[in-house]
């Protein structure tokens, strides 16, 4: 420690010293003796050992802004279908409830006050949950706070999703019926909805996917089908993203005959409603082509479900709940799992058994039956 003296115009005496905090090197200056110098100098020592120097505290900012903050380089790491769907949740459920509040004001019984008010209002109120955790997260990783509020809070049980007359899939009989009554109300005018609901059925692929192929993705001869891209939901609308939803989601499908036939028909059927309007060859490579010559919406074939559903007297679907079908079908015709994991194009198998685990009624029925004949017999011998 040196304490240095100069002398001002004024004739008093002014003592400085240089210091190092925190690595920089600074001077104090202003000191009427060389004993408050001192002082300081040891104080200043004290609060940087102590982590008190105003250089030293971490910024204090209000949730929001760092959440706009997470949700900027969330969009360069996610999809823009799924960016999109998680700010409208920060927009919905979260900006408002954190509004004016500082990241520190918040303890664990505010925060689990949060995840009890979510879990009232939603099933799947875990994915509100979520965001605000991984928000907390990196608020510990700047240093804002100590510790993520969010760590160890209790989750209750979800509450049931509400009752309604649709199911998530149909067993194998439904499916016929399904494609029955697809075939007998789209046969005569647009039969590409009929293939569209056949190719699905019999494939497992995304709607998405779907929508996204070009003819020459399909090639008939050899009976397969390439799958590389998607049509995504972004703020400008819907696009064709050739970024795969997983590394797993491109990949090549063997078709069966009778969608190839199917399609071939469809190819046909489409090359000649163009050569009725004056072209001589198709101005447009979508599959599914819209009656712009784009690619079809996302929310058309929902309408397209209902209306079969009701010929075909069969509670709706969703559309993806024809993956759910594929899946639950292929199991059950014995497919292996790492093929199904392979044609529904899942990177982790893990997600394959977690969303396709389940059973139909049939199957626990003769679950039932099978172990039961197993146990009599064992009896009888």
């Amino acid at each position: 420690m040196k304490i240095e003296v100069r002398t001002l115009k004024n004739g008093l005496k002014s003592y400085y010293f240089r210091i190092v905090l925190n690595g920089k090197p600074t001077h104090k200056r202003g000191f009427s003796s060389r004993k408050e110098a001192v002082n300081a100098y040891r104080a200043y020592k004290v609060a940087e050992a102590n982590g008190e120097l105003e250089s030293q505290k971490a910024k204090r900012i209000k949730f929001n802004e760092l959440a706009k903050e997470w949700l900027a380089m969330k969009a360069k790491d996610v999809r823009p279908s799924t960016y999109k769907k998680i700010e409208e949740r920060y927009k919905l459920h979260i900006q408002p409830y954190f509004k004016g509040m500082y990241l520190d004001e918040l303890t664990p019984i505010t925060a689990q006050k949060f995840v009890n008010q979510q879990a009232v209002q939603f099933v799947r109120y875990d994915w509100t949950v979520g965001i605000v955790s991984q928000i907390y997260q990196k608020a510990v990783q700047y240093g804002y706070v100590t510790a993520n509020p969010f760590a160890n809070v209790d989750k209750p049980r979800r509450k049931k999703a509400p009752s309604s007359a649709s199911v998530k899939f149909y067993d194998v009989e439904q499916l016929r019926r399904f494609l029955n009554g697809a075939y007998q109300l789209y046969n005569k005018d647009h039969y590409n909805r009929y293939a569209f609901f056949r190719l699905l059925a019999f494939t497992g692929m995304r709607k998405g996917e779907a929508l996204a192929l070009n003819w020459g993705d399909v090639d008939l001869t050899n009976k397969t089908l390439s799958i590389s891209k998607t049509v995504v939901t972004v703020d400008s609308g819907e696009v064709i993203s050739n970024e795969p939803k997983t590394k797993a989601s491109n990949r090549l499908m063997t078709l069966d005959d009778e969608t190839v036939a199917v399609l071939a028909e469809w190819k046909l059927r489409q090359h000649e409603l163009y050569q009725a309007l004056g072209y001589s060859a198709s101005p447009c490579e979508y599959v599914f082509n819209s009656s712009v010559n784009s690619f079809v919406s996302l929310g058309k074939p929902r309408q397209w479900c209902r209306a079969v559903a009701k010929v075909a007297d069969l509670p709706a679907i969703i559309i993806h709940g024809f993956r759910h079908t594929y899946a639950t079908l292929a199991v059950q015709s014995g497919m292996d799992i790492k093929q199904l994991q392979y044609q529904l194009g899942h990177r982790d198998v893990h997600t394959t058994l977690q969303i396709y685990a389940e059973v139909t009624n049939k199957q626990k029925t003769e679950t039932a039956k099978i172990f039961a004949n197993f146990v009599n017999r064992s009896d009888e011998q």
